[in-house]
């Protein structure tokens, strides 16, 4: 038995309070215990808010978002927000929480979080949304090819598949005459630029995309519908088998 610690009483009498070896030992368990749980582990959330007409929207019927990951509620978070937090281009913008929360289960892990939330606004600008001010827009577009220096002609043609964020003119005029970055990066195909015949109008989307994987997923399968067709298609990662008309990508999954 072992005296482990003293109290005074009226400021007079000392007191021995004795414990036995196994009550400390369980003693000091118990703080390690508690230490190594560390604070109270923190919870992510998705919050999704809605922003006044006088921001630009992408369609007119649809209001422009806020989407961010937050340690409070979508609802606590509207008031902080409210308040004057967040980024400078939607203070004093902020309606309401919009649609019903919560999106998704909050995250206790920070890269689990920043998934979701790049998910949940690739979703919302695919829905058409105008998202934390993003204006970027992508398009797809088809260029025709010369087929003199092939060894075996192509039953309907041959083509080359891209998407941009850039306009389609500016892009084609890139891969038309050669482009490079101030760093002497080459911004064109070398192969296009060689056997560049002009933009195919007809096959090439009017629809424009929000997102660069909806435009990527746009332009892999326009590739491997015109390789049905009997054209010799090029796209890059998405340039599809000749025989079976199935993209590079995904052959290799």
């Amino acid at each position: 038995m072992r005296c482990v610690a003293r109290f005074q009483i009226n400021g007079a009498i000392t007191v021995c309070k004795v414990v036995s070896k196994f009550q400390i030992a369980y003693h000091f368990w118990g703080i390690m215990k508690r230490v190594s749980k560390g604070p109270k582990s923190l919870r992510y959330h998705t919050v999704i808010i809605e922003l006044d007409s006088t921001l630009p929207r992408r369609n007119s019927k649809k209001p422009h978002l806020y989407i961010g990951t937050s340690l409070s509620t979508a609802e606590d978070r509207l008031g902080q927000l409210q308040r004057g937090a967040g980024p400078k281009f939607a203070k004093g913008h902020y309606l309401s929480v919009f649609a019903k929360s919560p999106y998704s289960k909050p995250a206790n892990d920070p890269k689990i979080a920043k998934r979701r939330l790049d998910e949940t606004i690739e979703k919302y600008e695919r829905w058409g949304h105008m998202v934390n001010n993003r204006k970027n827009e992508w398009r797809v577009y088809v260029i025709d090819l010369k087929q003199e220096h092939l060894d075996v002609k192509p039953k309907s043609g041959h083509v080359y598949v891209g998407s941009t964020s850039k306009t389609v003119s500016e892009r084609i005029k890139e891969h038309q005459y050669g482009a490079k970055t101030s760093k002497g990066h080459r911004l064109n195909s070398k192969y296009v630029t060689e056997h560049f015949d002009g933009l195919n109008k007809s096959f090439s989307p009017n629809e424009k995309f929000y997102t660069n994987k909806s435009a990527e997923e746009k332009e892999e399968r326009l590739a491997e519908e015109l390789c049905r067709k009997g054209y010799l298609v090029r796209a890059g990662q998405y340039t599809p088998n000749s025989k079976t008309c199935v993209s590079k990508r995904r052959t290799k999954k």
